[in-house]
C-alpha cells in the first residue's frame, strides 16, 4: 500500500526516486497536496508498512506503475504489520473498497493476486464470480462470500481470509491544532487519529486561551449521516475502549471547544486527580468520581454534592460508586466533593538510615516523633541522630496555587521554578508593608525559604525526653555517619576528612591541605541544626563540616556581582553626599561664626 515520506526522509531519497514520485503524482497515484516536499510530519505518522516506492531496491525499478502494482499484490498477500490489539472482531469490523483477501482451496492458494475489494464494494472470487460485500461486517461478507466459493469448489474445503487491511481518510475539524484529513485504518481508534492532530505543539487547540478542547465530547459523523461521541477522558482513565470507537469510511471529527466556567462539572477534595472538567451529557456522581482516579469505598469517606442552585446533598463513599450514584444525574457547573474525616491518618515519609524507610500513616496530635521511628524499625547501626532533621514547609504549598487539571498541557516553568515562583509569591505578599532595603529583603527570603524544618534534638528524642509530635506531610530524614568531618571553602583540597576523637578545626585544614591565601574567619556547622559556631567554641563530632570564609567581598555568579557593585556605589554616593553635607554645614557655620565676629568689633 502506499507510504508518505516525511520532510526528514525526503533529504535522504535519491534523485531517481524522486521521479518516480513526480511520475506517480502524473498519474494520479499520489494525493492531492502530497508532493514530497510538502508531506506533513503528521502525516508521515499515519504511514502503513511497507513503502510507496519499495524497500531495499525498490529505486530500481524502471516503471514506477509496475512497481506499485507489485507492491499492492504482495502487500495483500501479506500481513500488514499494523499493531492489532488482538483478533479482529468479525461482528464489528465493516468490510469496505481496499480490503484484501486470501482464497484457499484444499490447503493450496488459488491465485497469486489477492482479492481486493473493488471501489464500489464489490468482492471478485477466482473462478466464483463476484458479491457485493461494501458496507457489510466481515462476518456477513464472509458469509456471502463462502456461498459462492462453495459452488465453485465442490467437496474442497475453502477458506476466505483478510489479510490485509484497507487505507481511508477521516477528517479532522474543531479545536485541533492541524485540522485536515489523515490516513486511518479500520482498526485504528478516534484517540490513533486525534493523537497526529494534536501532535502539533507549537500551535493552539483554539485562537481562544479561555477555551481547551472537549475531549470528552468528540463528535464522530459518519458517512451514513449518524453520529456517535467519543469521551478520551474516560478512556485514558478507566481503558473503556466503548468511549474509544473504532473509525470508517469518511468520518469527520469534530471536536468542540470547552470553556470550564459555562460547561463544567468539578470535582475536589480525596481523589487521585480534582480538577474540572467538561460536562457530557447523562454524567453521573460514579462517572465523576470515575475521572478522577476513584476513591476506596472502604474508607470512612462522604461524598458531598453541590447544585449550581445551592442545594447540597450528602451520601457515603460506597453509594457513590455503587447504584445510587450511578442514578444520581449531575448538571452543568455541579461539584462533588469527597469529603474526609478529621480522624483520618495522614502520612509522613522517613528516609536514610532507619530498618524499613518509606510513608507511615499517622495521627495528628496524637503520634509522635519516636513513634514514627519506632514505626520504622528504628535507626540502623550506621545511623547518625545528631544530623537528623524534620521538614516541614513553612510557605504555601505551591501545588495549591498551580492547575488541578491533570488533561492540561503541562506548559510554562518546571516544577522547582514554580514552587520557587510560589514561595517567592508568598513571601513578597509579607514584604510589601515592610521598610527593609532591597539586600535586605533578599536576605530575608533567602532565609525563609529555608525555615522548613523542625526544631528536634534526636538524641533526646530517642532517650525519651523533648519528644514532638509529627503532621501529615512531614518528611523525616536520618543521614547516615560519614565517620569523617566535611571540609570546604577556603581550602586546599575540600572534602571528607577521616574523623578522629580531639583533632581541632586547624588539624582538618591541615589535612585538607591548609587553607587558602584568600582565607578569613573559620566556623563550624552542625549537621543536623545547621548552627555555625567559632572554630574552638566546641569539641568536633562525626559529622559536622568546617567552613573556611574569605576574605574579598566576590559574588558567584554575574548578577550577585552587579548587585554588590551597585551597593558599593550606592555606599560611595551616600559617604560623598555626606561629606558634602558635613562640608557645606561646616562653611555656613564659618560664615555664621565670622558674621558674629564681625558684629561685635563694631
Amino acid at each position: 500500500m502506499f507510504r508518505f515520506i516525511s520532510v526528514d526522509r525526503c533529504t535522504r531519497v535519491t534523485a531517481r526516486r524522486l521521479v518516480a514520485l513526480a511520475v506517480l503524482a502524473c498519474a494520479g497515484l499520489v494525493p492531492n497536496g502530497s508532493a514530497p516536499l510538502g508531506f506533513s510530519p503528521l502525516v508521515a505518522q499515519a504511514q502503513i508498512s511497507g513503502g510507496l516506492l519499495g524497500g531495499a531496491g525498490g529505486g530500481d525499478a524502471v516503471n514506477p506503475l509496475t512497481l506499485l502494482r507489485q507492491r499492492l499484490a504482495q502487500s495483500g498477500l501479506s500481513a500488514s504489520g499494523v499493531p492489532m490489539e488482538g483478533v479482529v472482531d468479525p461482528e464489528m469490523y465493516v468490510v469496505g473498497p481496499g480490503d484484501a483477501f486470501s482464497v484457499t482451496a484444499g490447503g493450496q492458494t488459488v491465485t497469486l493476486s489477492p482479492a481486493v475489494v473493488s471501489s464500489d464494494g464489490i468482492l471478485t472470487l477466482p473462478d466464483a464470480g463476484s458479491v457485493v460485500v461494501g458496507g457489510l461486517t466481515l462476518s456477513r461478507a464472509r458469509e456471502e462470500a463462502m456461498s459462492l466459493l462453495r459452488a465453485a469448489y465442490q467437496n474442497v474445503p475453502v477458506t476466505l481470509a483478510l489479510v490485509q487491511s484497507r487505507q481511508f481518510y477521516v477528517h479532522v475539524s474543531g479545536a485541533v491544532p492541524r485540522p485536515g484529513r489523515y490516513l486511518a485504518l479500520p482498526v485504528a481508534r478516534v484517540s490513533s487519529v486525534l493523537e497526529q492532530a494534536f501532535a502539533d505543539t507549537v500551535s493552539a487547540p483554539v485562537t481562544n486561551p479561555d477555551y481547551r478542547p472537549a475531549l470528552r465530547n468528540v463528535r464522530v459523523l459518519h458517512a451514513d449521516g449518524t453520529e456517535s461521541r467519543a469521551d478520551l477522558l474516560q478512556y485514558f482513565t478507566s481503558g473503556d475502549r466503548s468511549a474509544n470507537p473504532y473509525l470508517q469510511d469518511g468520518d469527520v471529527l469534530f471536536v468542540p471547544a470547552y470553556e470550564p466556567a459555562r460547561s463544567s462539572v468539578f470535582v475536589g477534595g480525596a481523589v487521585p486527580f480534582p480538577g474540572s472538567y467538561d460536562y457530557r451529557t447523562g454524567d453521573t456522581v460514579a462517572d465523576l468520581v470515575a475521572l478522577a482516579g476513584g476513591i476506596d469505598p472502604g474508607s470512612a469517606r462522604r461524598v458531598r454534592i453541590v447544585r449550581k442552585s445551592g442545594a447540597v446533598s450528602e451520601m457515603s463513599a460506597a453509594d457513590a460508586v455503587g447504584a445510587p450514584g450511578r442514578q444520581t444525574a449531575l448538571q452543568v457547573r455541579d461539584r462533588v466533593d469527597i469529603v474526609i474525616p478529621d480522624e483520618l491518618l495522614g502520612q509522613v515519609e522517613v528516609t536514610g538510615s532507619v530498618r524499613y524507610p518509606g510513608f507511615y500513616p499517622v495521627v495528628e496530635g496524637e503520634t509522635t516523633l519516636r513513634d514514627l521511628v519506632d514505626a520504622a524499625g528504628g535507626l540502623r547501626p550506621e545511623a547518625l541522630p545528631r544530623g537528623a532533621y524534620l521538614e516541614r514547609r513553612s510557605l504555601p504549598d505551591p501545588r495549591d496555587q498551580l492547575s488541578s487539571d491533570r488533561f492540561v498541557a503541562a506548559q510554562g516553568p518546571s516544577p522547582a521554578e514554580r514552587i520557587m515562583l510560589a514561595d517567592t509569591t508568598a513571601i513578597m505578599q509579607r514584604l510589601r508593608l515592610s521598610g527593609m532595603d532591597f539586600m535586605s529583603r533578599a536576605y530575608f527570603a533567602q532565609e525563609w525559604r529555608l525555615q522548613n524544618r523542625v526544631s528536634i534534638d534526636m538524641q533526646a528524642v530517642l532517650k525519651g525526653d523533648g519528644d514532638v509530635y509529627v503532621k501529615n506531610g512531614d518528611r523525616l530524614i536520618i543521614p547516615r555517619n560519614p565517620d569523617a568531618v566535611y571540609v570546604f571553602g577556603q581550602v586546599q583540597r575540600p572534602g571528607y576528612v577521616t574523623y578522629e576523637p580531639g583533632l581541632s578545626a586547624e588539624d582538618y585544614i591541615a589535612r585538607a591541605g591548609g587553607a587558602a591565601e584568600n582565607s578569613k574567619d573559620i566556623f563550624v556547622v552542625h549537621p543536623g541544626t545547621g548552627q555555625f559556631s567559632a572554630a574552638g567554641a566546641r569539641t568536633l563530632e562525626s559529622g559536622d563540616m568546617v567552613f573556611v570564609d574569605r576574605k574579598v567581598d566576590m559574588a558567584d555568579s554575574p548578577e550577585l556581582q552587579r548587585v554588590l557593585m551597585e551597593q558599593e556605589r550606592i555606599k560611595t554616593t551616600t559617604r560623598l553626599q555626606t561629606w558634602q553635607t558635613v562640608a557645606s554645614a561646616t562653611g555656613t557655620l564659618a560664615s555664621v561664626l565670622a558674621l558674629i565676629i564681625s558684629i561685635r568689633r563694631q
